[in-house]
């Protein structure tokens, strides 16, 4: 029996999937008697906003005959910006991916989206008969939404994607994620001036971050400290992670009432918080 393999390794950039590393491990899989069978790509992962090297994992993929996934909730929709056409590299090489058009293209919550190269295999999959469909003409569709997933009845979600790409069309879209992206470029930058470490350089719009205080302090402490007096005054809400023990604050710029006022208003706040947490109470005013 096989076992899906996603195993997260540090670069330079980021947090990305090794190539050389992943087929190492599938290799002593295989001579463990093991027999891999998914693989699981990520375009814009939670914690950094990080994006795997696909072509190269699928060429890996295809070498093994392993179902290569991406998982591109959150960052799919970014290559509709011409300055990331890059991330299409290997994009047509892998066997299903899930695009969340409630994250990345800012509509209503609920509007997944799953593709798969080979559709027949989803009608494999999930086709099901019973004597209660038995006066279901097929010939009525193509395909029936019922024939390729777990759910039999459905909601119309695609009205919700459908309806404002036909009322407004795709440009609206292209320039707020152009816009979140810079947002996210320009407060890696204006955050580090104010005394803050931060985690990657964004390559989408998700920026980690923390306040480094007195050699005697505890970081992480401060740190969520910080995010809980933030939480506390309500005009912000803000996340945190933690990465390899170290506990950050997480800035995800995707929404579409976020813009420069906010991420400056913003800083100015969490310069007078880390004030007030280190009791200059001068500068808090």
């Amino acid at each position: 029996m096989g076992g899906c393999i996603r195993r997260m390794v540090a670069v330079d950039e980021g947090f990305r999937m090794s190539p050389e590393y992943l087929e190492k491990l599938i290799e002593s899989d295989l001579q463990s008697g093991l027999t891999p069978f998914a693989l699981i790509a990520t375009l814009g992962s939670t914690n950094v906003g990080a994006i795997d090297p696909i072509d190269s994992l699928a060429e890996i993929a295809g070498k093994y005959d392993i179902w290569l996934h991406l998982d591109a909730a959150y960052g799919g929709y970014f290559i509709l910006l011409d300055r990331f056409r890059y991330l299409l590299n290997g994009v047509s090489k892998v066997d299903s991916a899930v695009l969340d058009p409630h994250k990345s293209l800012f509509l209503p919550y609920g509007t997944g989206m799953v593709l798969v190269r080979e559709g027949h295999k989803l009608v494999r999959s999930f086709h099901h008969s019973a004597t209660y469909l038995q006066d279901i003409d097929d010939d009525l569709v193509d395909v029936s939404p019922a024939d390729v997933s777990l759910e039999l009845t459905r909601h119309f979600r695609g009205l919700r994607m459908w309806l404002p790409l036909q009322l407004h069309g795709i440009e609206p879209f292209k320039n707020a994620l152009e816009e979140k992206i810079l947002l996210t470029r320009y407060f890696y930058e204006e955050v580090q001036k104010i005394g803050f470490e931060v985690g990657p350089f964004p390559e989408l719009s998700i920026c980690i971050y923390r306040y480094i205080p007195g050699t005697d302090a505890d970081a992480n402490a401060f740190n969520e400290r910080l995010l809980k007096t933030i939480l506390k005054v309500g005009r912000f809400f803000i996340s945190s992670t933690t990465i390899d023990s170290t506990y950050w604050l997480h800035l995800a710029v995707l929404t579409y009432h976020t813009h420069l006022d906010t991420i400056r208003e913003y800083l100015d706040h969490l310069r007078k918080m880390v004030a007030k947490l280190n009791g200059e109470n001068d500068l808090v005013n």
